[in-house]
């Protein structure tokens, strides 16, 4: 199927999802729908041809194929993602992930985005990442703490990222817990001092301080020492 297209139709719809029916691996689909579970119909595609599938669609006028709507499959949902996540201009990033932010339904939807112009528009993807925390849905909520991850290297977000990990206080749902965990790992291992300064100062949400020391008690980069030490901060 030619993917580089000036204008997609509704017919094009039916032509490109049929494309990806053909490329199901169904041999895997059981073993995929466990690892990612997905509420959407999965194919198993290849991330490799997911990902060639959207750069294929890149070439062409790809805002005429997102404004088609096509979230039949997780793959479809992920392409969604994948191509927002190449695009140049902010606003039109914007515009479409509102969208996607309704269809993403898993982790993986979650996880395989990127942020066009991170360090030029820090401010106003915190701002998102405030509002996404007290979002109804899971996924979003998970998106909050997935933005502040692309931040976690630079000390100077550091204390603007651990108060936020205090508006999951009341967080239950195992993915939201899984990425603020892991966030918050990373912030123990790249800012040691301030990290733990902090937890000795607050009441962080059990679970996301317990998934923390987990988390970091797994990472191949800390000592066994550095490791042992850490089990004072583990919540009873």
């Amino acid at each position: 199927m030619n993917l580089n297209k000036e204008v997609w139709s509704e017919n094009d719809r039916i032509e490109f999802l049929s494309f990806l029916k053909a490329k199901e691996r169904k041999e895997k689909v059981s073993w995929s729908q466990n690892i990612l579970k997905t509420p959407s119909p999965v194919l198993a595609l290849t991330t490799k041809d997911i990902v060639e599938i959207a750069g294929e669609i890149m070439k062409g006028n790809f805002k005429s194929f997102l404004d088609l709507g096509i979230f039949d499959y997780y793959e479809a949902i992920a392409l969604y993602g994948m191509i927002i996540s190449r695009m140049k201009s902010i606003d039109d990033f914007l515009y479409y992930l509102t969208i996607y932010l309704d269809k993403m339904d898993c982790w993986a939807h979650v996880d395989l985005l990127k942020m066009p112009l991170l360090d030029k528009h820090s401010e106003l993807y915190l701002s998102l990442s405030k509002q996404y925390c007290f979002d109804h849905r899971i996924m979003v909520r998970r998106l909050s703490l997935f933005i502040l991850f692309q931040y976690v290297k630079d000390k100077g977000f550091l204390p603007y990222i651990l108060e936020s990990l205090l508006d999951f206080h009341d967080e239950q749902e195992y993915y939201v817990v899984m990425m603020a965990g892991w966030l918050l790992s990373e912030c123990i291992i790249l800012h040691r001092d301030e990290t733990l300064k902090f937890l000795e100062n607050n009441k962080l949400n059990k679970k996301i301080q317990n998934k923390g020391i987990q988390k970091c008690r797994e990472s191949k980069r800390l000592s066994t020492e550095e490791k042992d030490y850490l089990q004072k901060y583990k919540v009873k």
